[in-house]
């Protein structure tokens, strides 16, 4: 193991552990961070199996994408800090292990803006109804954990970033050591490691149902085949209730729309380098540098409840628009933007906005992740860690107690 497998090496399974064959089910982001962290445990003793109905990095799948945002303000729960932190550190792991740079350190610009009702608030700050009170509460965590960051003055904006229009935002804070994540690279690169820590990979491997049984779980294939193993972590994110019976108010799906725009006039100051992701907390607007050619922007908020990922659709043209003049208010040159292309991703959100973190069955034969709620990729690391200590070992790790069914 190299030395930045260090990263990883919060527990050790036990020599006599019973739970030596795991069977991972969903080859996205979070599956294969388990599969990944389960591995490299245990000196090679531990065997691991991915199973993915298609194939990693599908047109369906929600981490499908070229980016997507990594930052440290999460408002006033600590444990969201503390593991976008550790989530750094592995992802550095994770960039050394496969040659990649998967975490680009741009910054993330969160913004305050002028003159904007008070109970016009998104997503990013829920359940607060100010976003200064929301940033307040954020930097008290960030000052505790001593996360760096800066308080940027219209005056400090218009000077270190022109491109924004400093008269109608009240103040910025910039992550310093934020920005986001190669989605993509980061999904192929997973699986090559996962590959040579010794996962035997199965695509195109449609799972139809899962039993536990006295001594583990039998998984039964759509090619009428079984296979029994020891336990069982269930990562298939809006899929999940196709495999666990979940309550059925668990998890609402909605549709995500992004935008991706095409270089314009002054692009090279819209530029990696120059440019910071931004996030802004009154519109709920976000997006990222110029990145494969183009700038992706979105808004976080629902545009569609839908029953299942299939039922996924384009948003209108009207949307789009209506997208690019919210952003456009306050980073000018994006007015004149031409639209390159849009897609919808969904999101998989919890009843309280955390993730679900928790087992079906008492013995913890059954392992399951879900409610993700667009924050995979600032804490998928994390998570595998933690759902691969999970059922491993059949304990729950203390700090995940609270990540369970509502």
């Amino acid at each position: 193991m190299s030395k930045s497998s260090l990263a990883y090496e919060k527990w050790t399974p036990s020599k006599t552990s019973e739970r030596q064959n795991i069977g991972i089910i969903g080859a996205g982001l979070i599956g294969l961070s388990t599969a990944y962290a389960t591995a490299i445990q245990g000196d090679g003793r531990i065997k691991v199996s991915l199973y993915e109905a298609s194939n990693v990095g599908h047109s369906e799948a929600a981490s499908t994408d070229i980016n997507r945002v990594f930052r440290h303000l999460h408002g006033p729960d600590p444990i969201m800090t503390t593991w976008a932190k550790e989530a750094s550190s592995l992802w550095a792991h994770l960039s050394a292990e496969s040659g990649n740079t998967l975490l680009q350190k741009t910054g993330v610009l969160f913004l305050v803006h002028k003159g904007t009702d008070p109970s016009h608030i998104g997503n990013h700050v829920w359940p607060y109804s100010n976003a200064g009170d929301w940033v307040e509460d954020s930097i008290r965590i960030l000052d505790d954990q001593k996360v760096p960051y800066r308080r940027l003055t219209p005056k400090q904006i218009s000077r270190e970033f022109p491109q924004f229009k400093s008269t109608v935002i009240e103040e910025a804070i910039i992550d310093e050591q934020a920005g986001f994540v190669e989605a993509s690279t980061a999904i192929r690169s997973l699986l090559s490691l996962c590959l040579r820590a010794g996962v035997k990979y199965y695509p195109n491997t449609t799972v139809t149902r899962i039993d536990p049984t006295n001594n583990g779980c039998m998984i039964q294939f759509s090619d009428g085949t079984e296979a029994h193993r020891d336990a069982v972590v269930v990562a298939t994110n809006g899929w999940t209730s196709e495999l666990i019976h979940l309550p059925s108010d668990t998890l609402t799906l909605s549709e995500q729309p992004v935008v991706y725009l095409s270089p314009i006039d002054e692009s090279h100051s819209l530029e990696q380098g120059q440019f910071p992701v931004f996030i802004s907390l009154n519109t709920d607007c976000y997006g990222f540098p110029i990145h494969s050619g183009v700038m992706k922007i979105a808004n976080d908020n629902p545009y569609r409840v839908i029953n299942h990922p299939s039922e996924r659709q384009n948003p209108s043209e009207d949307y789009v628009n209506q997208v690019i003049h919210t952003v456009g208010n306050f980073i000018p040159v994006l007015q004149s933007a031409k639209v390159f292309d849009y897609h919808v991703c969904f999101y998989d959100r919890s009843k309280d906005g955390n993730f679900i973190l928790d087992s079906w069955d008492s013995d913890a034969r059954i392992v399951f992740g879900c409610g993700m709620s667009g924050r995979a990729f600032k804490f998928g690391p994390v998570i595998g860690q933690k759902l691969a200590q999970f059922a491993v070992s059949g304990q729950k790790p203390k700090d995940i107690n609270d990540f369970q069914i509502r």
